[in-house]
């Protein structure tokens, strides 16, 4: 018995050694906490394949319920990365005392598609109505009052109700039960949708056509004071973003994301065309973000100069290694 027990833990010494090794090489990495309110196709490359560890960092991930929630965390040090609307930067910068900042971005542009109930036959139908958004002053709620401002529907007049329910998953939730009746529903929520019964009555592109996606953002306090940290992850963000888009691995990258985040392989290829072709801040994008929350009346405490709310510096020291 003590002899056929030996040569057990002779056969499976090797890979005893490598299970220690690994969660020593675990334990060495320095953890990094992100709040998105969904994980890009860069995350889930980077994180499958390895990029985030070869470059020293545990990126533990969290989806966020709202974005009050998650600028709340990145102000008070919950988090130190989140990936979001540039105007909740806008919103939250000096708000609780601490200064956020855009580093980074996930898409170039996008297209917010506005759903509606079956119902709803054209933008008449919503007057009177509750509709979804996740908080009422920021975002993608200032995106949808502009799109309704232009088809005759103001929300100073009263002329609908906007209902904060929370992130995209929520808001679909809340118009596929009758509790509200229209709100924008960005991608992967798009093709959910659709496949609820919800009907497309427009996007954002005939009032906003350069408005921005994701940016990544930081508390510009925590960011100097750990450079390495922040350069050692969008290093492996970058790179993830690099395979991501190289159309040598498109059908892999598009299998991994829809395994990953359990997503279909039509919403999986949109996480993958959605990615920005290289990381970097769209300037005019942001300006326009900041242009449109001027006009709803909203006060900027940091200034109303764009400067204030974005750091380029990162993004270039991490681009050259």
């Amino acid at each position: 018995m003590a002899i056929k027990t030996l040569s057990l833990i002779t056969m499976l010494g090797p890979f005893l050694l490598l299970a220690v090794n690994a969660n020593a090489q675990q334990k060495d990495l320095l953890p990094l906490r992100l709040s998105v309110f969904r994980i890009d196709a860069a995350m889930v490359a980077a994180r499958a394949r390895g990029l985030f560890a070869a470059e020293g960092i545990n990126a533990n991930i969290t989806q966020t319920p709202n974005s009050t929630a998650q600028m709340r965390g990145i102000s008070n040090g919950s988090f130190e990365v989140a990936a979001t609307a540039f105007d909740n930067v806008l919103a939250w910068s000096g708000k609780e005392g601490a200064e956020i900042v855009a580093i980074a971005q996930v898409s170039d542009r996008t297209v917010l598609p506005v759903f509606v109930r079956q119902e709803i036959r054209d933008w008449g139908d919503l007057k009177g109505k509750k509709l979804a958004v996740d908080a009422v002053d920021t975002a993608f709620a200032l995106v949808l009052r502009r799109i309704l401002l232009a088809h005759g529907l103001d929300l100073n007049r009263g002329d609908y109700e906007l209902i904060a329910v929370g992130a995209t998953g929520q808001r679909l939730e809340s118009i596929a039960r009758g509790e509200t009746f229209a709100g924008i529903l960005n991608a992967p929520f798009d093709v959910k949708a659709v496949e609820a019964g919800l009907r497309r009555i427009g996007d954002s592109r005939e009032v906003l056509p350069d408005y921005p996606n994701t940016i990544l953002a930081v508390n510009r306090a925590w960011a100097q004071s750990h450079r390495r940290e922040l350069l050692a992850f969008l290093r492996g963000w970058m790179a993830g973003m690099r395979w991501a888009k190289n159309p040598a691995n498109r059908e892999e990258a598009v299998k991994l994301v829809a395994a990953d985040l359990k997503l279909s392989p039509k919403a999986a290829a949109g996480s993958v065309e959605e990615l920005s072709a290289t990381g970097a801040l769209n300037l005019p994008g942001l300006e326009s973000v900041l242009k449109l929350r001027t006009e709803f009346g909203f006060k900027l405490l940091k200034g109303s100069s764009l400067a204030f709310y974005y750091d380029l510096d990162y993004y270039r020291a991490a681009s050259v290694k």
